[in-house]
């Protein structure tokens, strides 16, 4: 996917979960803009490189999106919690993510109700096999591994726990991982974070849940699916000691 009218700024703070302010790198001016990620996105430090898209839609609050950024001033991470989906739906649509059990994909179907729960997508793979399939986007890395959460997830626990429940029904059911950077060897589960969500995928994948994970190439403006990457619940993730980006009230 494309961004279009991308602008470069360097971070300074982020008083709360939706808003922070940048300084833009052509103009030195200092914006408020939105962040598209409520999660703790450690990535977001003083002076870090972000990118920033910019809307004048007058219904607006802010001009600008922040969707990317640049850690250690080395490589870029897309944040844009909305982009996985959107990457995966074509993905799927022109049958570039290859599912387990399914040689082509027919049909897919996004934001789906199954039972008290709404999943990401459905489909229909050859023979008629159908499918459920839950996406998460991944911003947090360390030295080539990268790690769900960054933060604890009730909701993704209960998603792992309703891809079991589509499996006893006769579901084929996948949990993908859309690492939203690129150059990771493998993927993992913080259990440090929230171990809970470890335990509850093992379980998962020992009843027949697939559990896959993609990463991308990540520029300031674009975010494009690109190879699949290993899967190890077993691999320790080694935090690499960023804060939370969200200030802390006193």
């Amino acid at each position: 996917m494309q961004y279009p009218n991308i602008h470069l700024a360097h971070f300074i703070d982020r008083p709360n979960r939706f808003i922070a302010h940048c300084r833009l790198l052509e103009t030195g001016e200092v914006v408020t803009v939105h962040v598209k990620n409520t999660g703790r996105t450690t990535i977001l430090q003083p002076n870090v490189t972000t990118a920033l898209v910019y809307s004048d839609k007058p219904t607006r609050k802010t001009k600008y999106d922040l969707v990317a950024a640049k850690k250690y001033d080395q490589f870029w991470i897309n944040i844009d919690s909305q982009a996985p989906n959107q990457v995966v739906k074509a993905g799927l649509n022109n049958n570039d993510i290859c599912l387990p059990g399914i040689e082509r994909i027919t049909q897919v179907n996004p934001e789906v109700t199954f039972l008290d729960s709404r999943l990401d997508f459905s489909g229909i793979g050859d023979n008629q096999k159908k499918f459920f399939l839950e996406v998460k986007g991944v911003t947090l890395e360390n030295r080539g591994i990268a790690a769900f959460p960054d933060a604890p997830t009730s909701r993704g626990l209960k998603h792992v726990k309703t891809l079991q429940k589509a499996l006893d029904k006769g579901y084929l059911s996948y949990l993908l991982f859309i690492i939203q950077m690129e150059k990771i060897k493998t993927m993992t589960i913080d259990i440090d974070i929230f171990e809970p969500l470890a335990a509850e995928i093992s379980k998962a994948q020992k009843k027949g849940v697939q559990v896959i994970a993609y990463d991308c190439r990540v520029t300031p403006d674009s975010l494009i699916l690109n190879q699949p990457v290993p899967f190890d619940l077993t691999q320790k993730f080694i935090s690499d000691g960023l804060a939370s980006s969200i200030q802390r009230r006193t």
